[in-house]
């Protein structure tokens, strides 16, 4: 009786065990997480985006067992920057299940570092999807580029077939605010608010897009006044020439016994030719203005320039930035 009982009791130990092993082993990747987010301490500014991002519970669950930490400029090359990568402005990355943000400070680029912690965050909540969830999302990521295909299609130029629809996902989490109420929906699940997540993209990606059509801008006024100047030149040169030939035809008329018939015709002559001098002048004194325009317009274009290599550099962990001055 006693050994029934306990080989009864076995078998329940060895069931009991079976069931946390199987428990362990399904969720294992949930418990790996788990442990992860417990021991994270995130820095004060860390922190602080975290609160920004307004994580939902799963969110922030992901956020933490992802231990994002803001790097400088060394530390960010080693971890994140690859070969591929030489080129481009990198600002954050996901690896082994730790997000790495590039530290920029820089005031005009407000957003950038809330932008693409929640980009990265976006790509552990990728990695933990099954194929067949991110298989379900695919014709309405498609549906999400086709109507963002003005800015998606440069951003994701640089990256393989594998890799793009990862890509499409993360940045249509957080840079697409008009999106197809199931992927807001899934979003929603990570971000109580997405648009305040995109509005962060918003905010630094203006500065730029604001300098790149300044800069069109300004060359398309500096070709328009280029034109109207060698116009106006052409002009100039014409009716200079043909004055000066009257002028010298004038001056032989005067030289001439009896070229002029009377006092009243050379001077109706002189006149004549006085007006189109005083008009050539007032032409030339256009000429000028147009030509300091212009070269207050190539002055304004060539900082406009400067300034936006500057933000680029800043942006770029490959770049060592020098004498930004502003």
């Amino acid at each position: 009786m006693k050994k029934r009982f306990w080989n009864y009791w076995q078998w329940v130990v060895l069931v009991v065990v079976i069931v946390i092993v199987a428990l362990i082993v399904v969720n294992r990747e949930w418990i790996h997480d788990y442990w992860r987010g417990i021991s994270y301490r995130p820095s004060a500014e860390v922190a602080r985006i975290r609160d920004e991002l307004g994580l939902t519970e799963y969110g922030g669950f992901l956020f933490n067992a992802s231990m994002p930490v803001l790097s400088d400029r060394d530390e960010f090359n080693e971890k994140c920057r690859f070969e591929r990568d030489e080129e481009d402005a990198v600002l954050g990355c996901y690896l082994d299940k730790d997000i790495y943000i590039y530290d920029i400070t820089d005031a005009r680029l407000d957003g950038v570092r809330e932008c693409t912690t929640a980009h990265e965050l976006l790509h552990a909540v990728w990695k933990r999807m099954s194929e067949d969830e991110r298989n379900s999302y695919a014709e309405l990521l498609a549906e999400v580029y086709e109507k963002n295909k003005d800015f998606l299609e440069e951003e994701l130029s640089i990256y393989d077939n594998n890799e793009r629809r990862e890509e499409l996902y993360v940045r249509a989490g957080t840079e697409v605010k008009s999106l197809p109420k199931e992927l807001e929906n899934h979003f929603a699940k990570v971000f109580k608010d997405q648009d305040k997540v995109v509005g962060y993209y918003d905010k630094y990606i203006t500065v730029f897009r604001n300098l790149q059509a300044e800069l069109d801008n300004l060359k398309s006024e500096m070709e328009e006044i280029k034109l109207q100047i060698e116009a106006k030149e052409a002009e100039y040169t014409q009716a200079a020439e043909q004055l000066n030939a009257d002028i010298a035809e004038f001056n032989t008329c005067a030289d001439t016994m009896g070229c002029f018939t009377s006092q009243w015709e050379f001077n109706r002559s002189r006149n004549v030719l006085i007006s189109r001098q005083e008009a050539l002048d007032e032409l030339y004194g256009e000429i000028d203005a147009l030509a300091n325009e212009y070269n207050a317009k190539v002055d304004k274009y060539n900082e406009d320039v400067v300034s936006s290599n500057k933000l680029n550099q800043i942006m770029n962990s490959a770049s060592k930035v020098e004498g930004l001055g502003e």
